[in-house]
C-alpha cells in the first residue's frame, strides 16, 4: 500500500491495524488519519520478483505470483480448538486470539466468581445460564445498599455538585426498576427452561423416529438389492436361453403344424408302434411327440390305425403355462386335391392329467385306438398312401386356447364308436 500524503510504501496489514489509531502521518506528520491507496507499481515489481519458499528450507524457487499456489501444499499448522489449518505460526496465533470461535474467553462477571473461561461461540448461551444470571442478580443486590448509603452521605455534603446528585438519583431509580423487573424475568427464564425441556423431548422423539426410518430404509434397500439380484439372475437366464444352441431341436412349422411320415405297411407287418422324433412348439416351448401303431379288434376281426399324442418333459417346462390349453387336431392327410383329410380334434379339459406338466420323462399318452380303419387306407391308397407311407399331421391352434371352452364332464376322452362313424362318413362322401 502507498500513503497518499507522502507517497511512502507500507505493509497492507500494518495499514489496517495501526494507521487507524494515528491522528497524523507517522512519516510526514500530516494531520488527520493517514489515507492509503493500492500501489500497482509495487504490485508489478512483486509479481516479477523471484524468491524462495519460506517453508521449504530453500527447496523451492520461483516467481512471487506462483508462491500462493505453492503455499497451498503447506497447510500443516492446525488450530488446536477448531481444527482449521494455516501455513504460518503468526496466522495460527492471530486466529487463536481473534477469530477462533472455539477459543476460551473470560466471562465479564469473572470477578463475581462466574465461570473463569467460556468458549467464545457459547458466550451468548452462557450469559443466559442460571449461573451467570445469579451472579448478575447478586451484583445488583450488593450495589443497591452501597449506592443508597453513598446517596445519604452525598445528601449531607452541601458542596456536592447538584448535577451529579441528580444523575446519581436517576441511576438509583433505574436500578430500583431493574430490581423490580428481575422476578418477571426469572419467571420467564423458568418458563423458557421448561419449554426448552419440552423441545429437547421432542427432538429426542424425532431422533428415535429417524433411527426407525433409517432401519426401515436399510431393510428396503436390502430388499431392493435382493430384487435387483433376482432380476439380474433372470436376465442372465434369459440370455443363456437366447444364446443356447437350438440346432438339434425340431420345431413345428410357421403354420403351427407338424407332419409325421409313417410306413404303414411296415407297421402292419411288424405289429410295432412307431414314435416320431420330439418336436418343439418353439425354441423354448412345449416338447411333444406322436406315435402310430396298429390296433386289432378281436371281436370284429378288424384292424385300425391308432395314433397317440404325447407331451414330453422339456427343458423349459418350469416357465411355461400349464395345463396345455391349446386345441390339437390330428389328421391323416389326403394327398389328392380333394383334401378330404381324416381328422380328429382332441377335446380339452383342465382335469385331464395328460395335459398337465410332466413329472417324469413323459405324460400318459392321449391314445386314439380307432383313428381310421386299415382297410379304408388300403382301399383308398391313391388318396392316403405314397410309396406305402401315410402322412400324419398335428395342428395346434395357439389363437384359441381351450381355457374358456367347456365340455360335457360325462363325455369320454376317446369315443371309439363316434370316431369310427365320423371316419366312415368322411370316406363315404368322397
Amino acid at each position: 500500500m502507498q500513503l497518499i500524503c507522502c507517497g511512502l510504501r507500507i505493509c497492507e496489514l500494518c495499514s489496517e491495524s495501526k494507521l487507524k489509531l494515528q491522528r497524523q502521518c507517522p512519516f510526514c506528520t500530516a494531520p488527520g488519519i493517514p489515507e492509503v491507496k493500492y500501489d500497482r507499481g509495487f504490485r508489478r515489481e512483486l509479481e516479477s520478483l523471484s524468491l524462495k519458499c519460506p517453508k521449504c528450507n530453500d527447496q523451492w524457487f520461483g516467481l512471487f505470483t506462483d508462491l500462493p499456489r505453492h503455499l497451498n501444499n503447506h497447510y500443516d499448522l492446525e488450530c488446536e480448538n477448531c481444527g482449521e489449518k494455516f501455513i504460518f505460526s503468526q496466522q495460527v496465533e492471530k486466529h487463536l486470539n481473534e477469530n477462533c470461535k472455539k477459543r476460551l474467553v473470560e466471562c465479564p462477571l469473572v470477578f463475581l466468581h462466574c465461570s473463569n473461561e467460556v468458549i467464545y461461540e457459547q458466550m451468548n448461551q452462557h450469559c443466559l445460564s442460571d449461573q451467570h444470571q445469579n451472579c448478575l442478580i447478586q451484583f445488583i443486590k450488593t450495589l443497591i445498599p452501597q449506592t443508597s448509603q453513598k446517596h445519604s452521605n452525598l445528601a449531607l455534603e452541601t458542596l456536592l455538585d447538584e448535577q451529579y446528585r441528580r444523575m446519581l438519583t436517576n441511576y438509583i431509580e433505574k436500578i430500583d426498576s431493574i430490581v423490580q423487573e428481575i422476578d418477571p424475568i426469572l419467571g420467564k427464564c423458568s418458563r423458557l427452561s421448561s419449554e426448552g425441556q419440552q423441545f429437547e423431548a421432542g427432538i429426542q422423539e424425532v431422533r428415535a423416529q429417524c433411527v426407525k426410518f433409517k432401519e426401515s430404509f436399510d431393510k428396503n434397500e436390502k430388499l431392493a438389492e435382493n430384487i435387483n439380484q433376482i432380476l439380474a439372475n433372470m436376465n442372465k437366464l434369459l440370455h443363456e436361453i437366447k444364446s443356447m444352441s437350438m440346432v438339434d431341436l425340431k420345431l413345428i412349422s410357421s403354420d403351427n403344424t407338424y407332419k409325421f411320415k409313417v410306413n404303414i405297411l411296415s407297421i402292419i407287418d411288424n405289429e410295432q408302434a412307431v414314435q416320431s422324433e420330439p418336436v418343439h412348439t418353439s425354441q423354448s416351448g412345449y416338447k411333444l411327440a406322436l406315435s402310430c401303431s396298429i390296433y386289432l379288434d378281436q371281436q370284429n376281426h378288424a384292424r385300425y390305425v391308432s395314433i397317440s399324442f404325447i407331451i414330453l418333459c422339456g427343458e423349459f417346462d418350469t416357465i411355461l403355462s400349464w395345463p396345455f390349453v391349446y386345441p390339437v387336431t390330428l389328421a391323416i392327410l389326403d394327398l389328392t386335391k380333394a383334401k378330404r383329410n381324416i381328422e380328429y380334434s382332441i377335446p380339452w379339459h383342465s382335469r385331464t392329467a395328460p395335459l398337465h406338466q410332466p413329472l417324469r420323462n413323459q405324460n400318459t399318452v392321449i391314445h386314439i385306438e380307432r383313428f381310421c380303419s386299415v382297410d379304408t387306407l388300403i382301399k383308398n391308397r391313391n388318396s392316403y398312401l405314397q410309396d406305402d407311407f401315410i402322412f400324419i399331421q398335428m395342428h395346434i391352434d395357439f389363437m384359441e386356447p381351450g381355457a374358456n371352452v367347456t365340455f360335457d364332464k360325462d363325455r369320454p376322452m376317446i369315443t371309439e364308436d363316434s370316431i369310427q362313424r365320423s371316419i366312415v362318413t368322411n370316406i363315404a362322401t368322397k
